[in-house]
């Protein structure tokens, strides 16, 4: 079989053009000219199209591995983490993110980069027993608070993270790992705690029986340690910090009364509190918080964006 090339094919309606066409004639003549030309245009189309490396956009944002270690007492700790930032220079508020709601700190990152846009500089941790982070979790407890202040030691230690303007998200168990955080390091002046138990000596008479088993599996829920684990029960006297609440009326895991005596507990100890409960929410929310979750950030952490810089 005898293949034509661009340059053979360049040749062919100069042939017929100059009579050597055989049994191509008249009006065959021209349909044949005009057949090989549209056939050479898209050879060449093809050979160059084959060599033509496409240029890929760069991201407007980088993300980057933050694991580290911890120690509580005895226990060795390897903690799962990233960090998303836009590839504008500078110091720049930062959010912390504690991961206690299933899946891992990458799928966290993921989820939330898009608030990286509000020029906050974010980071994903998995509590001690989630995602990728050993465990037991040991239903939080102190070395998910430890593993919460490291990480925001590291983050607050980073060149390009203004310290001063630091914010802590805790979502589930996470939520009560920020929670704890809050009650004791001043450092985060926006704290946002999402489907969280925060009074746990009230929850555990009312809890489901499948929610008591896993709480079985990983502690003995004798009154010491649901105290130790109770948001309510470890405020300061004075908090100064903004909080946002977010919690789904329908949550069975966590009741939403937990949400609303914990807000109210928060205004008595000088918090600056906005409260989102959703009706149709569960325990797990999605992006329905996405909206109350920027327009929060927007007025307590983020830098404005460089349009309205004065």
């Amino acid at each position: 079989m005898k293949y034509f090339t661009a340059r053979s094919l360049r040749q062919l309606p100069i042939a017929l053009q100059e009579g050597d066409a055989g049994i191509f004639g008249g009006w065959w003549k021209a349909l044949v000219i005009l057949s090989l030309q549209i056939l050479l245009g898209l050879t060449v189309l093809i050979q160059a199209c084959r060599h033509t490396v496409p240029q890929q956009a760069q991201p407007s944002v980088a993300i980057e591995p933050f694991n580290f270690q911890i120690f509580s007492g005895q226990d060795h700790y390897q903690i799962e983490g990233y960090f998303g930032h836009t590839r504008e220079a500078g110091r720049m508020p930062a959010l912390l993110v504690l991961n206690g709601d299933g899946g891992d700190a990458h799928q966290c990152i993921v989820h939330i980069i898009k608030f990286a846009e509000l020029r906050i500089r974010l980071a994903c941790i998995s509590l001690p027993g989630y995602g990728k982070s050993s465990g037991p979790s040991r239903f939080v407890g102190a070395q998910s608070v430890e593993a919460a202040r490291q990480a925001l030691d590291l983050v607050a230690a980073r060149p390009d993270v203004d310290r001063s303007r630091l914010g802590v998200w805790g979502i589930a168990d996470g939520a009560v790992a920020a929670g704890l955080l809050m009650d004791s390091d001043r450092r985060a002046h926006a704290v946002i705690l999402q489907s969280g138990a925060y009074d746990l000596l009230k929850l555990w008479p009312g809890t489901p029986i499948r929610t008591k088993l896993s709480i079985l599996r990983q502690v003995w829920p004798s009154k010491r340690v649901l105290l130790e684990r109770s948001v309510i029960e470890n405020m300061p006297r004075r908090l100064d910090c903004s909080v946002l609440i977010l919690h789904g009326e329908q949550d069975r895991k966590n009741p939403v009364n937990q949400a609303e005596q914990l807000a109210q507990a928060l205004r008595q100890h000088g918090a600056r509190v906005e409260t989102h409960f959703f009706a149709d929410g569960a325990h797990h929310l999605g992006t329905v918080v996405d909206e109350p979750l920027r327009d929060f950030l927007r007025a307590n952490l983020a830098l404005p964006s460089p349009d309205t810089d004065s």
